[in-house]
């Protein structure tokens, strides 16, 4: 970005980002992580208290920008509303964090859930599952994650090959499979997907 297109005033240089982002401008949102994620960052580990948990919700408050891009011209409080955005990461992640903690005290203690929740749902039907969410991914995304999952393709090697930056793969990469769980999880599959995540290293 030319800096004869950044307003000196802070707030204006903020909404100016706002809108360029809007418009889908990939510098943009590169310069819009790099503002914010110096005031963000101590705010998200003080309120969680673990610095992998804060990478976590910065990862997820970017997410959500991106995802309401399109939204983000009518805001007239950029710091106030990504303050925002990232207090409700960071409840989402307290709720997410204890009820996988209970989740898992109740396996340690009843071998047997485990037993159940697999015969509950059947790979079959888990595989379908997750066929029917990368169905509903945008082409492009869609794209990225078959080349990924499929192919075993690297995140360089498909920026390569599509002609892409790897940070918009890498990108498209995290919104499908946030995708993806947040459709099995619609489908109350979400516990036996936190138990293989964490004990079996199985990924979609």
């Amino acid at each position: 970005m030319a800096a004869n297109s950044i307003p000196e005033n802070l707030s204006d240089k903020e909404k100016e980002l706002f809108y360029q982002v809007a418009e889908g401008d990939e510098e943009a949102f590169s310069d819009l992580f790099n503002l914010f994620l110096p005031k963000l960052h101590p705010f998200i580990v003080k309120f969680l208290k673990s610095e992998p948990a804060a990478e976590e919700v910065i990862q997820e408050t970017f997410i959500r920008v991106w995802l309401n891009r399109d939204k983000l011209g009518e805001i007239e409080n950029p710091g106030g509303w990504l303050y925002k955005v990232a207090s409700n990461e960071c409840y989402n992640y307290l709720r997410k964090t204890a009820t996988q903690n209970k989740f898992l005290q109740t396996i340690h203690a009843k071998p047997e859930a485990v037993r159940t929740t697999y015969e509950w749902v059947d790979l079959k039907d888990l595989k379908r599952l997750i066929g029917e969410a990368v169905e509903q991914l945008p082409l492009q995304r869609k794209r990225i994650y078959q080349m990924s999952r499929d192919q075993g393709k690297t995140i360089p090697e498909i920026a390569e090959a599509l002609q892409l930056s790897p940070n918009t793969v890498k990108n498209a990469l995290v919104t499908a499979l946030k995708f993806i769980r947040e459709y099995l999880s619609k489908h109350g599959i979400v516990f036996l997907l936190i138990y293989c995540l964490q004990n079996n290293n199985l990924f979609f």
